[in-house]
């Protein structure tokens, strides 16, 4: 029991030290960047399409498609595409391509099938009537400031980059969706995107689909979604893709330029960040043990106080306040690294119960996952 102690408590303080250390290097690191960013000089001289497929969107459309004609970024079109929805979704879109000329509305009637994941179908169904030199990718569901576009641009520039994705601010509407929601925080929190992002490390790089930008000539020469291995998650999908051709990379804080709500509750983000988390990872019987062992130390970690009796019990003070101070470090960097998202407070202070539902998202989805029960997303199978 003692060796047990002892190493619940190294791994907790270790684990601690680590999380704080990452979540201010990474802070750090995305506000240098938004800091050199603001100072280049766009001339809006290259076209930037934004590609929007929506399915059974009219809840969200009319709010996305206002916040996309009050751009600041003087050169751009909106080019939305209606994935066999069986709601107003195509009235909505022709009542705004009424109203602007930038508005480009597509319907997909036949079920044209490219690919058998249903995004990825739907962008490749679009992009061909993309005119821009750049192509952001984008949800239905979100909507985007007045500095969204001319902001990635700047990144782009700024780092020369092919591909660019970030975190956006994840807005909910209850506690519980919120705890689950910022589970994607773990990216931020554990991932140095200060060392990964400037050496161009595949394995790690992550990218959120609300917000995908990729210079027009980098995604045809890759080949683009048609391309790169079938993987039911887009955005990790494509950008992984972009690396694997020596494309550059780049992951940012974007919660001032983009936000969106996902998920209207904690089963709904349940579901959806699983079926995501799951196909991060091949399941081969070597990464499916590692990811247990993962899984196993992190709720060891995040319910570190329960076992207070137990370091009491056997007179073991010490290692009792290493455990609970690496404890208290891994959930001040959580909170410090949501806050600056924008998550609730109440959320923020809930990183124990996000970790939580990270290791039951991960056992679940992998049982869906080899079980062949698979997933819904959107009134489909993926």
């Amino acid at each position: 029991m003692k060796i047990f102690l002892s190493l619940l408590s190294w791994i907790s303080l270790i684990f601690g030290v680590w999380c704080l250390i990452c979540t201010l290097s990474n802070l750090l690191f995305f506000r240098r960047h938004r800091s050199k960013a603001t100072k280049i000089n766009i001339d809006g001289k290259r076209k930037v399409s934004v590609i929007i497929p929506a399915r059974n969107e009219e809840e969200h459309l009319p709010r996305l498609l206002d916040s996309l004609l009050n751009q600041d970024y003087p050169n751009y079109e909106v080019v939305i595409i209606d994935d066999q929805s069986t709601d107003s979704t195509w009235s909505i879109i022709q009542s705004y391509m009424a109203k602007s000329d930038k508005i480009k509305g597509f319907k997909n009637e036949g079920g044209k099938r490219l690919s058998p994941y249903g995004k990825i179908n739907a962008l490749l169904n679009l992009i061909p009537h993309a005119d821009g030199d750049i192509l952001l990718c984008t949800d239905a569901d979100t909507v985007h400031n007045p500095s969204s576009i001319s902001m990635g641009v700047r990144y782009m520039e700024e780092g020369n980059l092919d591909i660019l994705s970030g975190f956006p601010y994840q807005g909910v509407t209850t506690y519980g969706g919120g705890v689950v929601t910022a589970a994607m925080m773990f990216s931020n929190v554990v991932l140095p995107h200060f060392i990964l992002n400037p050496i161009q490390f595949i394995p790690f790089a992550i990218g959120i689909g609300q917000y995908v930008m990729m210079r027009r000539d980098s995604y045809s020469q890759v080949g683009g979604y048609s391309a790169m291995p079938q993987k039911v998650c887009d955005d990790i999908g494509i950008i992984k893709h972009f690396m694997r051709h020596k494309k550059k990379y780049g992951f940012r804080n974007l919660s001032k330029d983009v936000s969106c709500k996902m998920y209207s509750d904690r089963k709904s983000a349940f579901r959806g960040i699983e079926r995501s988390l799951t196909d991060l990872f091949p399941p081969t019987f070597i990464m499916i043990l590692l990811l247990l062992i993962a899984v196993t130390l992190l709720m060891f970690i995040s319910w570190t106080p329960l076992f207070a009796p137990l370091f009491i019990c056997f007179n073991e003070n010490k290692l009792l306040l290493m455990a609970i101070s690496g404890w208290i470090l891994t959930f001040i960097g959580w909170a410090i690294g949501s806050r600056e998202i924008g998550f609730w407070r109440s959320v923020c202070v809930s990183g124990f119960l996000s970790i939580t539902a990270i290791c039951a998202m991960y056992v679940h989805g992998m049982y869906r996952k080899l079980s062949g029960k698979g997933f819904d997303w959107k009134g489909r199978k993926v």
